[in-house]
């Protein structure tokens, strides 16, 4: 019997981000199937049995990537959009749903993964409750946060300030110790942390990543208002079109951490 049962509505989930309005260019600025596969090539060793569940599944990159090593994977997204991309990579086992309530019954997963996922939900600790119900005993969670740049280039730094300049106006919910301590408290223990190199495409040249941070590809960017986006984006895209060679690409090579988390 499929562990999918039909539950819940979706009224309740203005507080986690919907990346509808980003379907239709994802794959292009996310590193597209190579990087799906590289992250299911490094998260698979340490995920057991044979069904998984991957909350924030969006396009299905990664779910493509784990069940084309012959793992059957579940994806649960609240984006529409983005899970119309995701039903051509693996058909037949989706479900636009909320993280904080999944429509799966108690103890019916084997592992599931959260890759760069709950800086984006509104409850971080209801969605570990939910994936801690969810998973059997002994059943693993992968939870992967924001990468590292390897190498350091002008184009990163002026990413890397903005970043911080609006998070010290976002809170981040994906910081290792505070998801460390909210899986604790929910009965997920921590088994291993590792970090493995992204195959992302190298960081862009001055003049895409000026036109990228205009169109508001990323999320932190979607919701600024006009005084937020003078005070930290406006100076951003300055330094970003005074850099020299602006038609070259930098070096981008990066690290993810990953957290492998236990159910007791």
């Amino acid at each position: 019997m499929s562990p999918l049962v039909r539950r819940h509505s979706l009224a309740d989930v203005a507080t986690s981000v919907n990346f509808d309005r980003i379907a239709d260019r994802y794959d292009a600025t996310r590193g597209g199937a190579e990087r799906g596969r590289h992250v299911a090539a490094a998260l698979s060793p340490r995920l057991p049995g044979a069904r998984l569940l991957e909350i924030g599944v969006g396009t299905g990159l990664i779910a493509a990537g784990l069940a084309g090593q012959g793992r059957q994977v579940l994806g649960v997204d609240l984006s529409s959009e983005m899970l119309e991309h995701a039903r051509l990579r693996v058909p037949g086992r989706l479900a636009r749903a909320d993280a904080a309530r999944l429509p799966l019954r108690p103890a019916s997963i084997d592992g599931a993964l959260a890759v760069h996922v709950l800086h984006l939900v509104g409850d971080p600790g209801a969605v570990l409750a939910e994936l801690a119900r969810v998973l059997r005993p002994g059943g693993r969670l992968a939870v992967v946060g924001g990468g590292e740049l390897a190498q350091p280039s002008d184009v990163g730094a002026v990413l890397g300030d903005l970043r911080a300049a609006l998070r010290s106006f976002q809170l981040r919910q994906d910081r290792s110790d505070a998801v460390q301590a909210l899986a604790a408290e929910r009965g997920l223990r921590l088994a291993e942390t590792f970090t493995f190199p992204r195959e992302d495409r190298g960081i862009l040249s001055p003049r895409e990543a000026a036109d990228q941070v205009e169109s508001r590809v990323w999320s932190h960017l979607w919701d600024l208002d006009d005084a937020e986006w003078a005070r930290a984006v406006a100076p951003a895209l300055d330094q970003l079109r005074a850099l020299p060679d602006q038609d070259r690409a930098r070096p981008g090579s990066r690290s993810s951490t990953a957290r492998i988390f236990e159910r007791d």
